[in-house]
């Protein structure tokens, strides 16, 4: 019985992103990619993650009134996959932020792959939810504080295509 209630009461907690792990590939990648592609790519860990922005797919509602209705059409319209600002302590030798400071350079306009690795491996489980994504990069932007401030810097992520997760099992 003890194990069912520590299991029952394990399931009903939200998981935090402490542990959870960001990856970049070195590699442009400007074409969409699917599961296996994206399993494919070689991966470099960003280290110092201190905040990562919302992603997955925001559709908007369109809508058009007649005279004749009283209520307005709607319908879906195109859809954003996401710009999430990810915040970063600043490592200068970090072999992951060096590839994010040269996706982020102005005049580089290709599409670099995302991989979040969430620590949420259930009891029993061995694979933790994965998450991939794919867009531009701008940035660094830093941020100069006051004295106890960390030095940081900040990118954005331009996602390009629909998000794909795989649940931790």
């Amino acid at each position: 019985m003890k194990t069912f209630l520590a299991f029952a009461v394990r399931s009903v907690f939200a998981n935090t992103m402490s542990g959870g792990k960001l990856y970049v590939c070195a590699t442009a990648q400007n074409t969409d990619l699917d599961e296996a592609a994206f399993e494919a790519l070689t991966w470099v860990q960003v280290k110092g993650v201190g905040s990562h922005g919302e992603t997955g797919t925001n559709t908007n509602i369109i809508n058009y009134d007649t005279w004749d209705t009283e209520f307005v059409q709607k319908s879906k319209g195109t859809s954003n996959a996401g710009d999430p600002e990810v915040e970063l302590a600043r490592i200068p030798a970090d072999a992951g932020q060096v590839i994010l400071r040269t996706a982020g350079d102005h005049f580089n306009k290709n599409n670099y792959a995302f991989k979040i690795v969430r620590n949420d491996i259930p009891v029993g489980g061995t694979v933790a939810t994965t998450i991939y994504n794919r867009g531009l990069v701008t940035g660094p932007r830093t941020q100069h504080g006051r004295n106890e401030d960390f030095d940081l810097e900040v990118y954005t992520f331009a996602l390009q295509q629909q998000q794909i997760t795989t649940e931790a099992v």
